[in-house]
C-alpha cells in the first residue's frame, strides 16, 4: 500500500517508535515512493523524523525581503526591482485569493523567479551531503532556469559515459539548445581524474534527465523544509498518514498511521 500525507497537526509523543512497517523503493513509473510491508493500525507512530533542510518558507521571506539576498550586485539589483514590480501588482490585486490564476502571469512568473534565486543560494550553502539528499528528490516541474547558472541533479542517462554521471551535481549555465540539441540544456560538470586532478566539460543534456533545486522544493516542501523519507511520501487531502508537530522538540515531526 502507497503512503499518502495529509495536513500538520501538534501532537506531544514519547514512544519508541515502530521499525520495519514501511520501504522506500521504485515505483513502476521509475521514481521513488514510500510504501507499508504490512497493516499498520490506526495512530501508530510509523518513524520519527527532522528536515535536512529546514525552516524553508521562513528563509524565502528574510531572502524576499532582503536589500541585497545573495551579495551579488547586479542580481540583487534584478530581484529588489521583481520585488518591487510585485508590491505594486499586489496593491492593485487587493483581495484575490493569493497568486493564483486571477492574478496577473507576469506577477505568478517574477515571485517564482525569486523563489528561485532563493532556493539556488541556499542550496549553494548546504554542504554536499545535504546537496546530494535534496538532488536525490523527485522534480515534478524539471523546469531548467535560462540566463542564470543554476546547479543541477543529472540522472536517468543510459549510456556508459551517461551512467557515470547520473547522481552527479552539474551547473546549468542557463542556456537552452539549438538545432541538434535542441531540448537540452548546456550543463558544466567536474569530474576528479586518477592522477586527483578536477576535469570540466560542458555537456549538452536533456531537461528529461535534469532536476532543479527549485523544481524539488515545489515538489516536495512541506513548508517546514524538505525531508529524507517524507518528502517521499504523495500527497493527499485524505491520505493514510499524518505528520505530525512533535511537542517541545523544534523541527522533529512523526508519521502517524491514519
Amino acid at each position: 500500500l502507497g503512503l499518502t500525507l495529509t495536513h500538520t497537526s501538534v501532537l506531544g509523543m514519547n514512544q519508541i517508535l515502530p521499525c520495519s512497517m514501511i520501504e522506500i523503493r521504485l515505483k513502476s513509473d521509475n521514481n521513488v515512493g514510500t510504501f507499508a510491508v504490512e497493516d499498520i493500525k490506526e495512530g501508530t507512530i510509523i518513524y520519527k523524523e527532522s528536515p535536512f533542510y529546514p525552516n524553508r518558507e521562513q528563509k524565502l521571506m528574510e531572502f524576499y525581503c532582503s536589500p541585497a539576498p545573495t551579495g551579488d550586485s547586479k542580481i540583487d539589483a534584478g530581484i529588489r526591482k521583481i520585488v518591487r514590480a510585485l508590491t505594486m501588482t499586489a496593491k492593485r490585486n487587493a483581495g484575490k485569493a493569493h497568486l493564483n490564476e486571477e492574478y496577473p502571469s507576469e506577477a505568478r512568473e517574477g515571485l517564482e523567479t525569486v523563489w528561485t534565486y532563493a532556493d539556488v543560494h541556499f542550496f549553494n550553502m548546504q554542504p554536499e551531503s545535504v546537496q546530494k539528499k535534496w538532488l536525490s528528490l523527485h522534480d515534478a516541474f524539471q523546469d531548467v532556469p535560462l540566463k542564470m547558472e543554476a546547479p543541477v541533479g543529472i540522472f536517468g542517462l543510459k549510456s556508459l559515459k551517461g551512467t557515470m554521471l547520473n547522481g552527479t551535481i552539474g551547473t546549468s549555465l542557463g542556456v537552452g539548445g539549438k538545432g541538434k540539441n535542441k531540448g537540452r540544456f548546456s550543463v558544466r560538470t567536474t569530474r576528479t581524474d586518477e592522477p586527483g586532478e578536477d576535469v570540466t566539460e560542458d555537456l549538452w543534456i536533456k531537461k528529461e534527465n535534469l532536476k532543479t533545486v527549485h523544481g524539488i522544493c515545489r515538489t516536495n516542501g512541506w513548508g517546514n523544509g524538505l525531508f529524507e523519507k517524507m518528502s517521499r511520501i504523495n500527497h493527499s487531502c485524505g491520505g493514510n498518514t499524518q505528520k505530525t508537530e512533535v511537542s517541545g522538540e523544534p523541527n522533529m515531526y512523526t508519521l502517524v498511521a491514519t
